[in-house]
C-alpha cells in the first residue's frame, strides 16, 4: 500500500467519521428539542389541571350549600319568592 492510497483511505475515514459525528449530534439536539417541548406541553397540562380541579372543588362547596335549607331559601328570595306565596 502506497503513502498515496493510505492517505486518500485516513481522509476518507475522517470524512466518513465527521459526517457520522454531525449526523449523530443533529439527531441528539432534535432529542433535546423534543423533550424541551413536550415538557413544556405536559407543565402547561398539570396547570390545567389543577386549574380544572380547583374548579370542580368550589362547584362542589357550592353545590352543597345550594342543597343545604339556607342555600334553597337565599334561591327562592332570588328568584322572587315572597313569604306569602305558596
Amino acid at each position: 500500500m502506497t503513502q498515496d492510497k493510505m492517505r486518500r483511505i485516513i481522509t476518507a475515514c475522517v470524512s466518513a467519521a465527521t459526517v457520522l459525528f454531525v449526523l449523530l449530534l443533529g439527531y441528539l439536539i432534535y432529542q433535546w428539542v423534543t423533550i424541551s417541548v413536550q415538557n413544556k406541553r405536559e407543565a402547561q397540562l398539570n396547570a390545567e389541571i389543577a386549574a380544572l380541579e380547583e374548579q370542580i372543588a368550589k362547584g362542589e362547596e357550592d353545590a352543597e350549600y345550594y342543597e343545604s335549607v339556607l342555600g334553597k331559601e337565599w334561591l327562592a328570595i332570588h328568584f322572587g319568592w315572597q313569604a306569602g306565596d305558596k
